[in-house]
């Protein structure tokens, strides 16, 4: 009796421990699914939602000194969550370039964008290169780049894909969801940009932005400058405007708008008559400066207006409605910050800075409007005021009067620490179901001095002038290039082209002549050095192969300069004109700038998740978000996955 009592309890203590053993391994595997499944989800991409946001220009060198100082609270805590490392950029450091590149990670030789601005070998004519028209006098447009973005893929297979303002999009393309192109979106004319300063007064400002005006009785009869018509002339609209002490009241197409001294109008809509029962509809904001003694108001950019638009800036077109009936009307323009007005003296600093404002809370709105409706695929923004405030606001100096540490503007700060209270926002209402990517195309440094490419080849030999040049006229657009003798010449930010015959329209190089000339003129820049400090203007200087490999390298410029910190390409040496010396201090208010050698303006890459590379570079970015998303990458990919 008593064994087989033992025997009973001992079978007893057997179950026990198996049911025991049992619950335990449920237990383990319960818990390790509660605490792992993050991680599991990061290894195989298995994210409902990813989240891109780009902030353009965000440098990497005021990212760790704002941090280090406590500003950036929200971008400190998602370093700790995830990852945050410098972001390799591009040569050349250019927004288009870069953010094209970010889209499709590959590199430039493979997506076709090199720079602003690009040259027609056959008559060395320039052109802006992300605003491309699809004939001289076409009202249609055609997007310059030549790869495959992440959007395209996303969309391919099925998945929600939202992307807003990113550069280079115009027009936009057919996506599975909603597209609202950046960077590139031209005005009511087709161009980048174009502000009118309405004046009483005498004036020695730039003629063709400055509409002379008559004040009679307190009342103003003058015109506003819309579309191109068939003559290649504006069509115009009349505009009266009415004065008092302190305001006025500008009245178009029988609507009044209020405005008051030293402050803006609402949006004002123009419809411009185009044709028998056509018209061309568009917005634009105005800001008054004074009434008395002399009138004076800035007109700004005469803008597609979103509820009429005359070229689709959105897919699908309603989208661009459907957004005016959510945050109202908006700017249209791929850069609505007009920086050109500034840099001409025809805005303030204040004026300019209340503009930046009233654009960045309206991206803002635009943000919010997408992410409080966004549950699944990829949702991918872009913020860009912070490129423009840092173009016109950076007090950092590399070359003269330079300080010990970084300065740092305050406008500056302000930005960072919005960007810092929206990232704030989105950590405390994203799930453990998004995946969060934030990272920025370039950083930034000084543009103290400017140097003519162009007039240095002159002075080296490589560039022939005619006779007719007399050393004043700045020969814009290679007018006084006498191409029968020419080796070579630059055009656009970065480039330097090769005369070389069969190529261009009146190339002189031959074939076996072409190596031995770009080393010359590699060594030579190179060993340039800026006569006012004897420091080298020039970091490096490459060939087109070294840097850039794909079907459209032979788009590219022969030599790709990447300059020294606090140099730049003049202004006018990338439009094709000239100046008396090769290096001139830059006066303009645009004195922050990044179109160096990219080793000296890497961007950021924060993510909520770990990555497995601590040298990351801009392409990247596309095959990790597309990995995130449990998608394979093409093989046309230069970037790799990130995930670790």
């Amino acid at each position: 009796m008593e064994t087989n009592k033992k025997i009973k309890k001992r079978k007893l203590s057997i179950k026990k421990l198996i049911i025991f053993i049992i619950i335990c391994v449920t237990l383990v595997y319960f818990v390790s699914n509660i605490f792992f499944s993050r991680e599991e989800k990061m290894i195989k991409g298995r994210y409902d939602k990813v989240l891109l946001i780009g902030i353009d220009g965000m440098d990497m060198e005021v990212t760790n000194k704002l941090m280090s100082e406590g500003m950036l609270p929200n971008f400190l805590r998602l370093k700790e969550i995830g990852s945050f490392s410098k972001l390799n950029t591009i040569l050349p450091a250019e927004s288009p370039v870069a953010w094209t590149t970010i889209s499709t990670g590959t590199n430039p030789g493979k997506h076709g964008l090199f720079d602003f601005v690009t040259r027609n070998p056959e008559n060395y004519l320039l052109e802006v290169s992300i605003t491309k028209q699809k004939s001289k006098y076409s009202t249609k447009f055609e997007s310059p780049v030549k790869g495959i973005p992440f959007w395209r893929i996303t969309s391919d297979a099925k998945i929600p894909t939202t992307i807003i303002r990113w550069p280079a999009t115009f027009p936009p393309e057919k996506v599975n969801g909603v597209m609202l192109s950046g960077e590139g979106v031209p005005d009511i004319r087709g161009f980048s940009s174009g502000y009118y300063i309405y004046t009483s007064e005498d004036s020695n400002k730039n003629e063709e932005k400055t509409i002379k005006v008559s004040v009679n009785d307190g009342i103003i009869n003058s015109k506003i400058f819309g579309p191109l018509g068939n003559d290649r002339k504006s069509i115009e609209e009349p505009i009266q405007i009415k004065t008092d002490a302190n305001k006025a009241i500008i009245i178009v197409d029988d609507k009044e708008y209020p405005i008051n001294v030293s402050g803006w109008s609402d949006w004002i809509r123009i419809d411009f008559k185009v044709g028998f029962m056509k018209k061309v509809s568009a917005i634009t904001k105005a800001y008054l400066f004074s009434v008395e003694p002399e009138f004076n108001m800035y007109l700004g950019p005469i803008q597609i207006d979103p509820e009429n638009p005359v070229v689709d800036f959105t897919y699908p077109n309603k989208y661009s409605r459907e957004l005016a009936d959510a945050i109202g009307l908006y700017n249209t323009l791929g850069m609505p910050e007009d920086t050109n007005a500034l840099n001409e003296n025809a805005i303030t600093d204040n004026v300019f800075l209340e503009q930046v404002t009233q654009i960045e809370n309206e991206k803002n709105k635009m943000f919010w409007y997408e992410f409080n409706r966004f549950d699944k695929g990829v949702l991918a923004f872009v913020f860009d005021s912070g490129d423009r405030l840092q173009h016109t606001h950076w007090d950092e100096k590399n070359l003269f009067n330079v300080k010990e540490g970084l300065s740092v503007n305050k406008e500056v700060v302000d930005y960072y620490v919005k960007k810092d209270n929206l990232l704030g926002d989105v950590l405390n209402k994203i799930d453990n179901q998004t995946a969060l990517m934030i990272f920025s195309d370039h950083g930034f440094t000084s543009f103290e001095r400017a140097v003519s490419i162009n007039t240095w080849l002159v002075e080296n030999g490589f560039m022939i002038l005619t006779d007719e040049y007399d050393g004043n006229d700045e020969g814009a657009l290679f007018k006084f290039v006498d191409w029968s003798k020419t080796k070579a010449y630059s055009a656009g930010f970065a480039g330097i082209y090769i005369n070389f015959k069969g190529r261009e329209g009146q190339g002189i190089v031959e074939e076996n002549e072409k190596e031995e000339i770009m080393n010359d003129i590699i060594k030579k820049l190179e060993d340039f050095k800026d006569p006012k400090n004897n420091k080298n203007v020039v970091t490096h200087a490459y060939k087109r192969e070294e840097i850039y490999h794909g079907d459209y390298v032979k788009d590219a410029p022969d030599i790709v300069i990447g300059f020294e910190p606090g140099y730049r390409m003049s202004w006018q040496s990338a439009i094709g004109g000239l100046t008396q010396e090769i290096v001139t201090d830059n006066l303009k208010k645009w004195d922050g700038d990044h179109i160096v050698d990219p080793s000296h303006v890497p961007g950021v890459l924060f993510t909520n998740f770990k990555t497995n590379n601590e040298n990351p570079s801009l392409i990247d970015i596309a095959p990790t978000a597309l990995s995130l998303l449990n998608l394979d990458m093409p093989k046309e990919i230069d970037g790799m996955n990130l995930l670790k």
